[in-house]
């Protein structure tokens, strides 16, 4: 169930697609819901973003407050269960783009992080500890978790060009060395690409087919002045931004990008039922539509929440076990 709490001039109202009676009544206000989508910034890991795009909702909320406000904060959560269980997936602003007789259409605005981290600055340290500092007061202003990410963690030896983002900073540097990260409320979760950030088995295949597909071939792959070849006189070649100087560390972290990079893929439309997947967790089934029956596992990159049809879209690279 998607529950949606909107603040329409000072006055907070609780809404969903159908009229649910849980702690509080859920009137059936909302219209459409375009899909979120959790997807990393690269193939080989970086900022996985959860993306919203826009909430349609019925103009007889608006009654006694038309026309409707420009601004209203706007809260989205999902339960299976309970509203004491939902959790929380969107919390920012909507802002108003069009009305007409049949809906009020606000863009969905979430929090931005517009840090700036300055011309040469220089890094020294592990990339556990450089995504420490980012996430620090008057940067990210954020908590790291690192439950899932490598240990030992790699070395960052890095001195930034130019005045960036630290967002931006923190997804190449995390990319480079394969992990992802993501931001739920106040906390910064990185993991690594080669660890399952928890797991789930899907049983039942009336939600099928999946698609599965390998990737183009790449043929090289450079970071600076170093290269890591794959053995395919064919393909493509991918460039990289270095975050460390010495050649065994940016070749290791080269291999490990082509080593992602090389693997099945696969799309699996799963039911949106219990706790929601999140990104790195993996994904086992048993396909038995194929030739033969298939063993697959891989872990989720993309994931998009599609409430109106009570699916879930998993994509993500792994394998055939």
């Amino acid at each position: 169930m998607l529950l949606t709490e909107i603040t329409i001039n000072a006055v907070l109202n609780r809404i969903s697609r159908e009229g649910i009676a849980l702690a509080h009544w859920w009137d059936n206000k909302v219209v459409a819901f375009d899909p979120p989508q959790y997807k990393t910034a690269y193939p080989y890991g970086g900022y996985c973003a959860l993306g919203f795009g826009s909430l349609a909702l019925d103009p007889a909320l608006f009654d006694g407050d038309w026309d409707p406000p420009f601004s209203c904060p706007v809260t989205v959560k999902y339960t299976a269960t309970d509203e004491g269980s939902a959790a929380t997936l969107f919390s920012g602003n909507g802002h108003l783009m069009k009305f007409n007789e049949t809906e009020v259409v606000y863009d969905l605005y979430g929090p931005s992080y517009s840090a700036v981290v300055t011309d040469s600055t220089a890094y020294n340290d592990t990339l556990v500890d450089v995504m420490t500092t980012l996430c620090g007061a008057g940067i990210l202003n954020l908590t790291l978790d690192t439950t899932y990410a490598r240990n030992p963690s790699p070395a960052v030896l890095h001195t930034t060009s130019g005045d960036q983002l630290a967002i931006n900073l923190a997804s190449d540097m995390c990319a480079f060395f394969n992990h992802l990260f993501y931001i739920s409320g106040s906390t910064l979760y990185l993991v690594d690409m080669q660890i399952d950030n928890g797991s789930r088995t899907i049983d039942g295949f009336e939600f099928f087919p999946a698609a599965y597909e390998y990737p183009a071939p790449l043929r090289l792959a450079w970071a600076g002045s170093f290269v890591v070849t794959t053995g395919y006189p064919y393909g493509d070649e991918l460039t990289v931004l270095p975050f460390h100087t010495t050649q065994a560390n940016v070749e290791t972290a080269l291999g490990d990008i082509l080593d992602t990079m090389a693997m099945l893929t696969a799309a699996i439309p799963v039911p949106l039922t219990g706790d929601l997947p999140a990104p790195g967790e993996k994904v086992e089934l048993t396909d038995t539509r194929l030739q033969n029956d298939t063993d697959i596992a891989i872990r989720a990159r993309t994931i998009r929440y599609d409430f109106d049809n009570e699916e879930v879209l998993i994509t993500g690279e792994g394998g055939v076990l």
